[in-house]
């Protein structure tokens, strides 16, 4: 009798570890170069990310991470003989993404005592570990009160939760 051997890379077996071997080289390329920022990066108008590319036995997963930011001072108070014009600092905390802001809102019960706008800060990507400010003007409409809202500073895309600033004016004297 004669044997009829078949190769290995010939069977199912075979060819689903050959597949599994190649899937996970382009995996692995694909993750070296955006990791050298071959592929990938910015785009103008949208926040950047860094994409990480895990392989594994069940095939692969990607993760993505999103910058993070902070906002100082908080809360932000405007005195009776402070300036209607103060600034807060937007500081993007990423050491590899750059975030992109929307306009900032102000809410509350007094938010029509407030208005918020970009100063040094713009719609345009922060990059990492850079700083921004915005504009915050207290404008009373009437002569005597105590005043509250909020500031709210949001991201223009991405997993990022928005930051918040409580705001707080009086017009009295000694309150």
């Amino acid at each position: 009798m004669s044997e009829n051997k078949r190769s290995f890379w010939s069977s199912v077996p075979g060819l689903v570890t050959g597949m599994a071997g190649l899937l996970t080289g382009i995996v692995g390329l694909v993750t070296v170069l955006i990791q050298l920022n071959v592929i990938g990066g910015d785009k103008p108008g949208t926040p950047a990310a860094t994409a990480t590319t895990v392989a594994n036995a069940g095939g692969t997963t990607a993760t993505t991470e999103v910058g993070s930011f902070t906002v100082s001072p908080k809360p932000l108070t405007f005195g009776p003989t402070d300036s209607k014009v103060k600034t807060v600092t937007v500081k993007n905390t990423s050491d590899t993404a750059s975030i992109s802001l929307q306009p900032p809102r102000v809410t509350g019960d007094n938010a029509g005592q407030f208005s918020a706008a970009f100063d040094t800060c713009s719609s345009a990507p922060l990059r990492p570990n850079l700083s921004c400010t915005l504009k915050v003007t207290f404008a009373p409409d009437r002569p005597l009160g105590n005043y509250k809202a909020t500031l709210q500073v949001q991201p223009a895309a991405g997993a990022v939760r928005a930051e918040e600033v409580q705001l707080t004016a009086s017009t009295l004297l000694g309150g």
